[in-house]
């Protein structure tokens, strides 16, 4: 898959943990997660490339026209663990791709 397609994703995923939505609108980001979890276990990068793309326009800091409420919550554990999993294995990706450009893929 594109280096810079999952270091977008990682970016992405690392800021999601900060953002703070009502309760009822986390199933969205939660869907969009599962989508890109499954299009990187797939190897799949036009479905990986929808999924970020996706989960871009639902980041709070691209929504102009909702007000931050302080009733909003932090995403839900189940979300947070998963999303804490899918940056530890693209950070391994993305590592061990580095090394092969580098032609440490023998170390």
């Amino acid at each position: 898959m594109e280096a810079a397609l999952l270091s977008r994703a990682r970016e992405l995923l690392d800021d999601l943990p900060k953002w703070r939505l009502p309760h009822a609108a986390w199933s969205r980001p939660a869907a969009a997660v599962e989508a890109l979890a499954v299009a990187y276990d797939a190897g799949d990068g036009l479905a990986l490339q929808v999924a970020v793309a996706r989960l871009e326009v639902l980041s709070p800091s691209r929504s102009v026209d909702r007000i931050a409420d302080p009733a909003d919550l932090p995403p839900p554990e189940p979300l947070q663990e998963q999303v804490t999993a899918l940056v530890h294995m693209i950070a391994e990706s993305e590592e061990s791709t580095m090394g092969e450009a580098d032609g440490d893929e023998g170390r």
